[in-house]
């Protein structure tokens, strides 16, 4: 039996072209993989980013999420652990009173329940990843357009928000929440790209890339939802911009 050889992943010639060598050095630099970092990324969060999250989560610039979603992707830290690690954090606060971490609290906690929702849904909905739940939207008439797809794609629609967004995710292959709803938002409503389309692309390029959750984002955008947004209501760019 031969013995086993290793080797360093610039020998095995995995980067092709010097885009993904600057895109890759941009991942190095804000991510860094395995359980260890997923704990020492936890527990950062839970200590120091928490308490405001309610009034920093929603913006855009900064280090203002738990950038948590790549660790629970790959599985190198569980929803379990996530959330008895806020649970005690919450009773620490109760028992000072901390009154002001409740909010924050509870913000956080639906982003992870709506993570669990959306596996839910998919369980016993599994016609969710190619057709609308609401069958009133089956034949809708999406533009089914590769070049709008492709600018799209490209950050080239002209919208600068829209464009930078786009821009930002084939880089770094993470974006802000906010910008997801706003980019998303874009190509169903405005540019009628079918949502299937963009969901799946978010799967190809997204570090965090989570099909389940990836479904129940797409479909509520859309208005595919019972409780989703309306198709005829649009996160505007220009407002969001200001």
């Amino acid at each position: 039996m031969e013995s086993v050889r290793s080797c360093s992943v610039d020998d095995l010639g995995l980067e092709s072209s010097k885009d993904e060598e600057s895109s890759n050095a941009l991942l190095r630099r804000a991510w860094s993989p395995g359980w260890r970092n997923a704990e020492k990324m936890l527990e950062e969060f839970v200590s120091h980013g928490l308490l405001e999250y309610s009034k920093h989560g929603m913006k855009v610039e900064g280090a203002t999420t738990s950038l948590l979603s790549p660790y629970l992707h790959f599985g190198e830290v569980s929803v379990r652990k996530v959330y008895q690690l806020v649970r005690m954090q919450q009773i620490k606060w109760e028992n000072e009173g901390t009154s002001e971490a409740e909010e924050s609290i509870h913000f956080f906690m639906r982003s992870i329940g709506l993570r669990e929702y959306s596996r839910y849904l998919c369980f016993n909905f599994p016609f969710t990843h190619e057709k609308s739940l609401l069958g009133n939207l089956k034949h809708y008439p999406w533009k089914v357009d590769e070049e709008r797809f492709k600018s799209w794609r490209q950050g080239m629609t002209g919208y600068p928000l829209v464009d930078a967004g786009m821009r930002e995710l084939w880089a770094s292959r993470w974006t802000h929440n906010r910008i997801r709803v706003i980019i998303s938002s874009f190509a169903v409503k405005f540019l009628l790209i079918p949502w299937t389309w963009g969901m799946k692309y978010f799967w190809d390029v997204l570090l965090d890339a989570d099909l389940e959750s990836d479904i129940l984002g797409w479909q509520y955008i859309s208005g595919s939802l019972p409780d989703g947004h309306e198709l005829s209501r649009l996160d505007n760019p220009e407002v969001c911009s200001h």
